[in-house]
C-alpha cells in the first residue's frame, strides 16, 4: 500500500492565506539593484495568494510561518529557481535554493530563532518544492498567462541584465552563405543566446518553440535587445511547422530524440521541401534520454534522479544513431559530415542530491547534409 503525501498548498475556502504580513515585508529584497526582477516577486506571490494557502490545522500553521519566513527572506533570482521547476526542468535539472543568501537575510528576524538553521533551510527548500510541483501539476496555475508573463519576463531580465545564459556553449552555427533565412527547431532555452549572440550582418534568424513559457520569455527579451535580424515563431513539430519561409540553414539541437520515428520522417522530408537549393540541414543529437530510461529499472539509478525528470523523457528506438542518418538520406540530402561517437561519464547533473553520481554510457551524434537537387 503506497501512502499518499497529503498537499501542502491547497485552494480549499477555509485555507490559511499564503501571505503572511511577515512575508510580505520581502527584506532580502530591499536592495536589490533589479527593480524588474523585484516587482514581479511581489506580483507573483500576491497573485498565488489568491489560489493557494496553508489547513487550518497546526501543520498548515507551522507551514505558513516558515514559508513567509522564506519569501521574507528570499533573494529576486527565485524567480529563475521557480521557473526552472515549473517549466525548464528537462534543460536545467539541479535547482537549490541559495541558503548562503537567505540565511544572511534571517539574520535580524527573531521568528526564525525558533529553529535551528540546519532544521529551517530543510523545511524552507521542502516547501519550496513542493509550492513548484504544486503550480506545475495544476493546469490552471501552469497555464495562467499572469503566472507565465511574471516568471518569463523575470528570466528575461535576469538573463539581460547578467548575460548568465542558461546554455552558455551553444555550438555556432556555420554558415555558407548570408543570403537565406536560417531556422533554429525547438530553440528551447537556447534561443536566449542565439539572440544575444547573432550578428546584425547575418541573415534572418528564425526561432521556433511551442512552449508558452519560453515563447513569451524569449519574445520579451528581443524587444529588450532591439534586434532586427531575428523572428521567434510558435511551431510544432511535425505537425505545425513554419510556413511561407524558404530557408538556407535549419539546425535541429537535441530535438529529435522526443520524436517517433514516423514524424521524424515527416520533419525531413518537410525541412528538404522548405531548404533553398543546397540548403543545409545540420542535427545536433545524443541517445543519452533512452540510456536514462533503460538504466531507471534499477531501483538504486531511479532514485538518485532528479524528482519529476523521468516524466519528461521520451523512448526512442534501439539503434536511434543509425536509423536516423538513414532517414536523412532516404529524405533526399546527401550527408557531407557524420560523426558518431560513445561518451561514458560519472556524474551528478541528473541527480537530486549533489554528490550522487550516476553513470552513463551514451552516443552523441552530428549530421551535416546538403538537399540533394
Amino acid at each position: 500500500m503506497i501512502n499518499k503525501i497529503d498537499p501542502v498548498f491547497i485552494d480549499d475556502s477555509s485555507r490559511l492565506p499564503l501571505l503572511t504580513d511577515n512575508g510580505r515585508t520581502f527584506m532580502g529584497l530591499e536592495n536589490s539593484s533589479s527593480s524588474e526582477l523585484v516587482e514581479r516577486v511581489r506580483n507573483l506571490f500576491e497573485y498565488l495568494n489568491e489560489y493557494l494557502g496553508f489547513s487550518n490545522s497546526a501543520d498548515g500553521r507551522e507551514n505558513q510561518k516558515c514559508f513567509n519566513l522564506l519569501l521574507r527572506s528570499i533573494y529576486p533570482e527565485v524567480m529563475i529557481d521557480l521557473a526552472d521547476l515549473i517549466y525548464a526542468q528537462h534543460e536545467r535539472l539541479a535547482v537549490y535554493l541559495s541558503f548562503d543568501q537567505i540565511n544572511i537575510n534571517l539574520k535580524n528576524n527573531f521568528d526564525a530563532n525558533d529553529y535551528s538553521l540546519e532544521k529551517l533551510n530543510q523545511k524552507m527548500a521542502q516547501l519550496f518544492r513542493r509550492l513548484a510541483t504544486t503550480i506545475a501539476e495544476s493546469h490552471f496555475l501552469k497555464e495562467d498567462p499572469k503566472v507565465i508573463r511574471l516568471l518569463s519576463e523575470s528570466y528575461s531580465y535576469y538573463l539581460y541584465q547578467t548575460k548568465n545564459f542558461p546554455w552558455e556553449d551553444v555550438p555556432q552555427l556555420r554558415l555558407l552563405n548570408l543570403e537565406h533565412p536560417v531556422l533554429d527547431v525547438a530553440t528551447g532555452l537556447a534561443g536566449f543566446s542565439r539572440i544575444n549572440s547573432w550578428p546584425e550582418n547575418f541573415p534572418q534568424l528564425v526561432l521556433s518553440d511551442n512552449e508558452s513559457f519560453i515563447v513569451n520569455g524569449l519574445s520579451h527579451f528581443l524587444r529588450l535587445t532591439g534586434k532586427k535580424n531575428v523572428l521567434l515563431l510558435e511551431a510544432d513539430f511535425p505537425k505545425k511547422p513554419p510556413e511561407g519561409i524558404k530557408f538556407g540553414f535549419i539546425v535541429v539541437n537535441k530535438f529529435l530524440h522526443h520524436l517517433q520515428r514516423g514524424d521524424r520522417v515527416k520533419f525531413l522530408k518537410w525541412s528538404r521541401c522548405v531548404l533553398e537549393e543546397h540548403g543545409v540541414l545540420e542535427i545536433l543529437d545524443t541517445d543519452l534520454e533512452n540510456h536514462i530510461i533503460e538504466q531507471s529499472s534499477q531501483p538504486e539509478f531511479k532514485n538518485k534522479l532528479t524528482v519529476g525528470y523521468l516524466k519528461t523523457l521520451v523512448e526512442i528506438e534501439n539503434g536511434y544513431t543509425n536509423t536516423l542518418k538513414l532517414d536523412v538520406q532516404d529524405a533526399g540530402f546527401r550527408i557531407t559530415h557524420f560523426d558518431c561517437r560513445e561518451y561514458c561519464d560519472e556524474t551528478d547533473a541528473f541527480s537530486q542530491n549533489p554528490g550522487d553520481t550516476i553513470s552513463l554510457k551514451f552516443k552523441g551524434l552530428e549530421i551535416v547534409a546538403e538537399k540533394s537537387v
